[in-house]
């Protein structure tokens, strides 16, 4: 998340004050805005953060697919924090690298990178939940 601020404080004065920020499932921009939209992403992702790790404090809360004993609750605690954990780097590197293509595109720089690689990492993301909770279940 600090990359992402320091690359946005870097570039920023090279950035147009128009820029694209929506892009259609090619990759091609169908949306333009402020340059100040930038900071949206970037703000999503602290306060994702930042709920993502108060959370962890309070996993006695959480909801289980099973009863929670004196047995079982290490094992599903660690299991559902390691959970989030992971859940909160893939969402901070999603929103990063948002971020980063933004800039790309604005830039007019091309990379191997693309925004419609995106879908990719909500497949990460669901991947990694589903692992999860299949773990809970046992």
């Amino acid at each position: 998340m600090a990359f992402s601020f320091v690359y946005l404080i870097v570039n920023w004065s090279t950035l147009p004050e128009t820029i694209a920020i929506h892009f259609n499932v090619r990759g091609e921009a169908d949306g333009w805005g402020s340059k100040a939209f930038l900071f949206f992403p970037l703000m999503i992702s602290l306060v994702l953060y930042i709920g993502l790790t108060l959370l962890r404090k309070i996993p006695h809360h959480f909801n289980y697919m099973t009863t929670i004993t004196e047995q079982n609750a290490p094992y599903q605690y660690k299991i559902s924090l390691e959970l989030l954990s992971w859940i909160k780097l893939e969402l901070v590197v999603i929103f990063g690298f948002l971020q980063w293509a933004i800039i790309q595109d604005a830039k007019g720089e091309t990379s191997i990178f693309s925004i419609s690689q995106l879908p990719i990492a909500f497949v990460i993301l669901l991947g990694t939940i589903v692992f999860y909770v299949i773990k809970l279940k046992k």
